[in-house]
């Protein structure tokens, strides 16, 4: 029997504003192209409308979701699917945290963590290698929840993007917005008990301010052997900080070359992504090994 999916591509809204959160008519038509898109749905498999839902409908097939939010793991119950034990809400809170790996992996020169307005305005004032900043929410996600920014003082407008920002005490990512010739993810999963399986080095097509656009298996030489073992060392790094915020499920970790270097670590996504699928696939080669004990 197939599964019963919940494509939740607003996990990262009911993260930040835990709560009964939802998308507009607009936006749940987009949701229903995306998952198509995924790739994630396999013969026998349906998609989840849970805003158009009959109770028990899915009634005995296994259940599975984009993230495993409170509100996807709802609709789930609500279809009669089979539901498995998933990372509690704080876990993935955690897990999707932009500050999750911070300090921890390579970083774009004055990229920092800021928590208040005078942060915000030092760094501004202090300036990039660009000219240019992007400011980035704790959960933002597929370009959504970002601003741009250039070196100087606040305007009024981003001003008050920042002070909304920082409302909630998250805090602010803030690293200078450079331009990209190669976006690179690696995907993988890390089981109930630990263990990780990764899967192949992916190259990314993604628009101007980092919405995804397609994903392709990368051929070998599109990354040299200082970039490949950068990037098997985030991945190392980045599974460590998972399994220590109790995460386990799938994940995948972005990267970017850019004209002063190699990023192996900008994103790290504690859920399914658009191409997880295709690093994911059986005929894939792993790129890295993570151990149990890594």
């Amino acid at each position: 029997m197939g599964r019963a999916w919940v494509f939740n591509f607003d996990a990262e809204e009911e993260l930040a504003r835990p709560g009964r959160l939802t998308p507009s008519p607009s936006l749940r038509d987009r949701f229903a192209q995306l998952a198509e898109a995924t790739g994630l749905l396999r013969e026998g498999d349906l998609r989840v409308d849970e805003f158009n839902l009959e109770s028990g409908c899915f009634r005995g097939m296994r259940g599975a979701a984009w993230c495993p939010t409170p509100r996807a793991l709802r609709a789930l119950r609500r279809a009669g699917a089979v539901v498995d034990e998933a990372p509690s809400p704080a876990v993935l809170r955690a897990a999707n945290h932009r500050a999750l790996v911070e300090g921890r992996v390579p970083d774009l020169p004055g990229g920092r963590w800021v928590r208040s307005e005078d942060d915000v305005r030092a760094a501004l004032a202090e300036g990039s290698c660009s000219g240019r900043w992007l400011l980035k929410r704790a959960w933002a996600y597929n370009g959504r929840g970002r601003l741009r920014a250039r070196d100087g003082d606040l305007d009024a407008h981003t001003a008050q993007w920042v002070r909304a920002s920082l409302a909630s005490a998250d805090g602010l990512r803030m690293e200078p917005e450079v331009e990209r010739s190669l976006d690179v993810a690696v995907h993988g999963e890390i089981a109930r008990d630990g263990a990780v399986v990764c899967g192949s080095l992916t190259v990314q097509r993604c628009d101007a301010f980092g919405a995804w656009q397609g994903t392709e298996i990368a051929s070998p030489e599109v990354l040299d052997a200082g970039e490949r073992e950068a990037l098997r060392g985030v991945l190392r790094e980045v599974v460590a900080a998972l399994r220590g915020v109790g995460y386990w499920g799938p994940f995948g970790v972005d990267g970017f070359r850019w004209s002063g270097g190699f990023v192996p670590c900008c994103d790290v996504n504690a859920r399914y992504t658009m191409g997880w699928s295709v690093g994911m696939a059986k005929s894939a080669e792993a790129f890295a090994v993570v151990s149990a004990a890594s």
